[in-house]
């Protein structure tokens, strides 16, 4: 393997502390690389990598609506929506840790894939049957899928170089034949990534954004308080798009919507089919800087010159139904059509919130985008970097409540949580809802929205019940725990604190209790060791599992199971 390419894998290795064998951590290492094309969010790559007995294909991943669909649950979700034209993306790949491409090995990956969607015959672990359910429940729901089908990519990468190599080449396209003979997509892409491409994507997915794009005009605004620089600016659509919108592979930017409340609503919504109807419209497009309210960008570092404004690591905080349109839209772009767009450098995210919510109406949107816009998540990031001041660096949580904040600190992705995560952990060890922990983030937010980062809440619960999946998930990976017990973290966590505190306050803990930070802090204490013996509570809690026998996703999902844990819980210490 290629020594950058080898020392770029170190790095990802550490960072996510996935200590497998080296073809494994490859995989690990390239759909890493592959999916953060398609979605910034966070990705545990495992679980967009295969089974060992998968024949043929190393990674699967859907991305539908923007969102990275991991469980057949989230793609219900989605399509139980009202939203029409879904953008929906099937993403296969074949790793070889070898420096060569080879002939035999891409036609291999032809065959996995075609097996996929056929009558299977090749060797099926869980993975790629529960790939196969999220694939079949897309089929079924094609009505609801842009233009009646998804698209799908296919890549076959190694380490090596890519020599265009004529009979490679011809695999390749014999693959994309037979893909598209299928009929499943209406666009079928067959690429290869050799190590240039996959350094490109790794050095991508670690670095913010940056931009620069031509302006028409612009009008700086007065001195305002906390905000370095804004500016209004005339841009031409078509540059924003192709300067400010798209990738260098021609694909939207993912992550540059991130602290937008909204994601995008479709094309057969009301106000943005008004939208594209003026970009088809000959006699009244030239009106749509006019017709339209523009969009809002914020960065922390805005530089201007006389023709052009240079952004780095910008959000486009409003504007992203405009600007889904018009990428979608482009071929309907020419010169004369203009956009207004506020240029607005802050660093503060006080202010950058302020902003957000300013130009987003927050009435119909319950979203995990707008729980960390809550002046409780703030708190709670806050609580999390006073108690880093006094930890170990081993024992260092961080509660990333902005998208990749924490890009430019040498900080382990084993280490950073999400909204959607520390939101998930105390749902399931505070308010004893794990059933609903494991749905589908928005999902979530509907159901205990008013529960979530309240007013009332002690920031120490959040904290502890983040501490607590943490330390689980290490377990895990050290395989000191088995690895089946990762379904099963929610109803772990919600264990948990029952047995520490040796069922102290059954039932449901009082929040907004004085007693409840001293609660907290047995168990920080007890989860904090640095011998690791709180594996002994957490080896409990897996006997509790193990009483209750093998169960479905499904029933994982009920809360009858809930009740049935504690339940044995209580059977348990009598």
């Amino acid at each position: 393997m290629h020594k950058i390419i080898e020392s770029h894998l170190k790095t990802f290795i550490e960072k996510y502390e996935l200590y497998n064998n080296r073809d494994k951590q490859f995989e690990y290492f390239v759909n890493f690389c592959i999916a953060s094309k398609y979605f910034s969010g966070r990705i545990n790559p495992i679980d967009i990598t295969t089974d060992e007995d998968d024949a043929g294909i190393d990674g699967i991943f859907f991305v539908i609506d923007d969102e990275l669909v991991l469980t057949l649950e989230d793609a219900k979700v989605i399509f139980e929506s009202h939203k029409k034209s879904l953008e929906v993306e099937v993403i296969f790949t074949q790793v070889k840790s070898s420096e060569k491409f080879v002939k035999k090995e891409i036609a291999n990956f032809g065959i996995g894939v075609n097996d996929f969607l056929d009558t299977p015959y090749l060797p099926q672990g869980e993975f790629i049957k529960e790939s196969r359910e999220i694939f079949d429940l897309i089929v079924e729901n094609v009505s609801k899928v842009k233009d009646g089908r998804p698209t799908t990519s296919l890549y076959y990468c190694t380490s090596g170089v890519w020599g265009e190599e004529k009979e490679l080449k011809g695999a390749l396209e014999r693959i994309k034949s037979i893909i598209e003979k299928t009929s499943y997509f209406r666009n079928v892409s067959v690429s290869p990534i050799d190590r240039d491409r996959l350094i490109k994507a790794w050095i991508s997915a670690q670095r913010p954004v940056n931009s620069k794009v031509k302006v028409k005009g612009f009008i700086p605004f007065e001195t305002i308080s906390n905000v370095n620089e804004a500016y209004l600016a005339i841009i031409s659509a078509k540059n924003y798009v192709e300067s400010v919108l798209m990738d260098e592979d021609d694909r939207i930017r993912s992550g540059i919507f991130d602290e937008n409340v909204r994601s995008f609503l479709g094309e057969t919504n009301r106000v943005n089919s008004q939208i594209i109807e003026t970009l088809k419209s000959d006699d009244i497009k030239d009106r749509f800087a006019i017709l339209n309210n523009g969009v809002t960008i914020v960065s922390p570092d805005v530089r201007v010159q006389s023709d052009s404004i240079s952004m780095y690591n910008y959000q486009i905080v409003n504007g992203c139904q405009t600007s889904h349109i018009l990428f979608r839209n482009k071929q309907f772009l020419d010169d004369n059509i203009m956009l207004t767009v506020k240029v607005i450098e802050a660093e503060n995210p006080d202010v950058v919130n302020q902003i957000v919510k300013a130009t987003n109406n927050q009435s119909d949107v319950v979203d995990k985008k707008f729980l960390s816009l809550k002046e409780k998540a703030k708190r709670v990031e806050d609580y999390f970097n006073a108690c880093n001041l006094e930890a170990e660096n081993n024992c260092k949580l961080y509660f990333e409540r902005r998208q990749k904040q924490y890009a430019d600190l040498e900080v382990k992705g084993t280490k950073i949580f999400d909204t959607s995560t520390v939101a998930r952990a105390f749902a399931a060890m505070f308010l004893d809802n794990p059933h609903t922990s494991l749905s589908y983030t928005n999902r979530i937010f509907q159901k205990v929205e008013n529960q979530l980062f309240a007013d009332e809440h002690n920031e120490i619960t959040y904290y502890c019940s983040t501490l607590a999946l943490h330390n689980f998930l290490q377990l895990t990976n050290y395989e000191k725990l088995p690895k089946h017990l990762e379904k099963y973290k929610w109803h772990i966590l919600m264990l948990l604190k029952y047995v520490i505190n040796k069922n102290e306050v059954l039932p449901l803990i009082n929040l907004k209790s004085k007693n409840i930070e001293g609660y907290c802090n047995k168990m920080i204490e007890k989860l904090k060791a640095s011998d690791t013996s709180y594996l002994q509570y957490y080896k409990e809690c897996e006997n509790i599992i193990n009483q209750a026998g093998p169960v479905t996703k499904q029933k994982l999902k009920d809360k009858q199971f809930t009740s049935d844990l504690k339940q044995k819980l209580r059977n348990r210490n009598r």
